[in-house]
């Protein structure tokens, strides 16, 4: 949790490359496509906003194609100018939240979790699973293994998880 806290800390969104300590955040959702529904760009419009864009998403239903998603993420986010990627005063996390087993393009797993790992100073790849997923992709994603990978056994747990992280957050945004 601590970790998706600093992640997500509201007090740390914004887009100006010499505030130490500033995030950006991007969110990609996957099915069977790939799109970036937050870019990095949007980071500086606040944490209500960002919130309320994050909130707006809809759980898509299909395929899982975390193989490209990983692809998408390399070259179409972390790879755009915008990303601050190689600032060593920001830490890129990258966090994969999957609800099913991947049955697209999954021999890729590793290798492309394993090249955004290797784009830039400070790339954490996390990977949470809901469900479905399997524990073994989640550990190949993360290239770790099982310390940096987690399973909840159904939605109910992941919303309570992620009302969790939001509450620790909202209570230290100063300290985090």
């Amino acid at each position: 949790i601590n970790i998706l806290v600093e992640s997500f800390c509201p007090s740390k969104f914004g887009n100006e490359v010499t505030t130490e300590g500033k995030k950006q955040i991007s969110v990609v959702l996957f099915d069977s496509t790939v799109t970036t529904e937050v870019d990095f760009s949007e980071s500086s419009k606040g944490v209500g906003y960002l919130q309320d864009k994050i909130l707006s998403i809809r759980h898509r239903k299909g395929s899982t194609a975390t193989g490209d998603a990983l692809t998408y993420v390399k070259n179409k986010v972390l790879g755009k100018g915008s990303s601050r990627l190689n600032n060593p005063k920001v830490s890129t996390d990258v966090i994969v939240i999957t609800d099913g087993q991947c049955n697209r393009n999954c021999r890729i797993l590793g290798s492309e979790a394993e090249a955004i790992r290797k784009m830039g100073h400070g790339v954490n790849v996390f990977s949470m699973g809901v469900a479905n997923a399997r524990a073994c992709e989640l550990e190949i994603i993360t290239g770790k293994g099982s310390n940096m990978a987690y399973g909840l056994g159904d939605f109910r747990n992941f919303d309570r998880f992620a009302t969790a992280v939001k509450e620790i957050a909202q209570e230290s945004d100063k300290k985090c």
